[in-house]
């Protein structure tokens, strides 16, 4: 009976320890994917112009020279995307944002004050949204053509 004791113990420390390299794993994944730099309780909408779009993973970026008003003076505003394979899901592909083009975008902002933020939805010059529906956000998509 004293045999399978060592082996038993051995996979027993073998499952803890992969378990708690697993925690630790996740815990990176977690740290890596954290919001907690996005205001989640405010949404600025740009309507402007595209500077650049940057199609990488694991986030793909959208630079836009635009302003949330017509009182304030446009300026550069980085966007943090989503991976391209979650991009193409909603219908941004690589050639979906040209620069040049007008649109509009809905983020939420960086809490420091920087302008950037985190996507929420872009339109583009046709009129397509892409992203979250602004009519559920409180939002007249009629307003919001690039």
């Amino acid at each position: 009976m004293r045999r399978w004791r060592p082996w038993l113990a051995a996979l027993m420390r073998a499952g803890i320890g992969a378990a708690a390299l697993g925690a630790g794993a996740a815990g990176g994944a977690l740290a890596h994917h954290s919001y907690a730099m996005f205001d989640s309780t405010k949404l600025v909408v740009l309507k402007g112009t595209l500077l650049s779009f940057t199609y990488v993973n694991p986030h793909s970026f959208i630079s836009v020279v635009g302003s949330p008003d017509e009182a304030t003076a446009p300026a550069r505003w980085d966007v943090e995307a989503t991976s391209p394979s979650s991009l193409a899901a909603i219908g941004i592909k690589s050639d979906t944002l040209k620069p040049g083009e007008k649109l509009t975008i809905a983020l939420r902002p960086l809490r420091d004050g920087r302008l950037g933020g985190s996507m929420v939805f872009v339109i583009t010059p046709d009129g397509m949204t892409h992203g979250a529906n602004p009519a559920n956000l409180g939002l007249d998509p009629a307003k919001l053509k690039p």
